[in-house]
């Protein structure tokens, strides 16, 4: 079904194909095709998306609303058209006897050659070969591409999990509203088209997407943590999520989501060394032995044998087998007033422990304490900082290199309760002592909740920290969901 690679270089003229709208796409099509098109990677379309492909798309995905699917047949039956056409709907075979935006074949069984051609049956089709063979809903986890490669029993298996990421693009532009889009730009009923980020677009940071996507994870709960780095080397973020006891090991496991394929597919999953962890320990992910691989660090606030914070880092390198360090630490108990992160807080190269007491403060102010790395945090840098951010509950506290000066700053994240309706970010000066905001930003994010966790990542690699919005649970989807706004 899939052409050859060197039948998909022949044709210097298209084989004859219908828009599936009956013309060149619409306005509101051309639209989304505009907004789109920069950010598309697969090797099929990429930055060739035109309004025809989006109108063949939107067929796809309102017949996946049709039957009451979510977002991920959706995802996977526009991977599977992407691949397999490029979301061309060939009316004449130019493989065998493929036909139409799937290229499913009349003497497999698909269908008659005329129904082939025709968007909605195609993806019924194609959505019946995917039900049946992953039953009881099995097709709803597991990767991208070994999916649609089990439905379509492709020559060509790789090809699918590359034009991963496009799909999920235009299925989050389309899906609000998959409904025909008339040239006037309104759809069948009356409303305005949904379009991803119009324009103008807002000035300042975390006002446009960059990327928006349901994860391969499910639902999130239980004790666990999120945290995004660059687990395998290849320049793109990716999203660790650390569970403090899993169901079937009864250990702290790890699972790692590939970033550069719009968190689409698996990278690792695991049990470390380490035995279950709960509600008195906080996670982190850092570098710590400056091997290019992201290590888990576990902070143990409470019930430590010691009576103090405890601290355990565990190898990113061997899977998060190994300890690196297990240490108690000069801190006191600490409890759920604390939050912590890691940075070089005092220029030695390396990694110290930043904890903020974000409430019950003395100064009522949130205050910061650094731990020395480099004595196994066995002494302080220094006294408590006292911040300029006022002490409260609901926010979200941790230190990162904001403008480059080689000094931690302190990030703030307001996640509801604001004068503004949104999630809120404010940035304080490091080299300031933290008394200095270098940012105050109302996001685009509306006001988010427990179910949403905020976190810093430079997502496109232009130096400058985005803000990665994910939310957990209650999603439209049923999978944990990515939105990445741009710093």
């Amino acid at each position: 079904m899939l052409p050859s690679p060197a039948m998909a270089k022949v044709p210097d003229v298209p084989s004859p194909s219908t828009s599936c709208a009956g013309g060149s796409g619409t306005s509101a099509d051309r639209q989304i095709a505009g907004q789109l098109r920069s950010s598309m990677t697969g090797q099929r379309i990429g930055s060739s998306l035109t309004a025809a492909r989006i109108a063949c798309a939107r067929g796809i995905v309102r017949a996946v609303q049709q039957r009451g699917l979510g977002q991920r047949a959706a995802v996977l039956a526009l991977t599977t058209a992407i691949t397999e056409s490029s979301l061309n709907n060939h009316l004449f075979a130019v493989d065998h006897d493929s036909l139409g935006l799937f290229q499913q074949r009349p003497s497999m069984g698909w269908g008659s050659p005329d129904e082939l051609v025709d968007v909605t049956y195609a993806t019924n089709a194609f959505l019946n070969a995917m039900i049946r063979k992953y039953p009881g809903g099995s097709w709803q986890s597991g990767e991208i591409g070994p999916i649609c490669q089990r439905v379509q029993t492709s020559a060509h298996p790789a090809a699918y999990a590359r034009e991963a990421p496009d799909a999920q693009l235009i299925v989050s532009a389309l899906w609000a509203d998959a409904s025909a889009v008339t040239e006037s730009g309104t759809t069948t009923a009356g409303r305005p088209p949904v379009v991803p980020a119009t324009s103008p677009v807002p000035t300042g940071p975390f006002q446009k997407a960059l990327a928006a996507a349901a994860t391969s994870l499910g639902p999130l709960d239980g004790h666990h943590a999120l945290a995004m780095a660059d687990w395998n080397g290849d320049k793109h973020p990716d999203l660790l999520s650390v569970s403090g006891a899993g169901v079937a090991t009864g250990k702290t496991e790890v699972r790692i989501i590939n970033g550069a394929t719009n968190f689409g597919s698996l990278l690792l999953t695991t049990a470390t060394v380490l035995g279950p962890t709960d509600e008195r320990s906080a996670y982190a992910v850092a570098d710590w032995n400056a091997d290019g691989r992201p290590d888990l660090v576990v902070v143990q606030k409470s019930g430590t044998a010691s009576g103090k914070t405890e601290v355990r880092i565990v190898d990113g390198a061997s899977n998060f087998q190994q300890l690196l360090v297990d240490t108690a630490t000069v801190l006191g108990p600490t409890d759920d007033r604390y939050q912590f992160s890691l940075a070089d807080g005092n220029a030695d190269g390396r990694l110290d422990l930043v904890a903020a007491q974000t409430t019950g403060t003395a100064s009522k102010k949130v205050e910061v304490q650094v731990v020395d790395g480099a004595s196994s945090f066995q002494k302080l840098v220094g006294p408590a900082v006292i911040s300029a951010e006022p002490a409260r509950d609901g926010l979200e506290v941790s230190a990162t290199d904001w403008n480059a000066d080689k000094r931690p700053d302190l990030v703030t994240v307001q996640k509801s309760g604001t004068a503004s309706g949104k999630t809120e970010v404010r940035v304080l000066d490091g080299a300031s002592g933290l008394t200095r905001s270098l940012a105050k930003v109302s996001t685009a994010q509306p006001a988010t909740d427990d179910r949403h966790e905020v976190l810093l990542t430079d997502w496109n690699a232009d130096g400058h920290p985005d803000l990665a919005v994910v939310q957990k649970t209650g999603t439209a989807s049923g999978w944990a969901e990515v939105t990445i706004l741009g710093g």
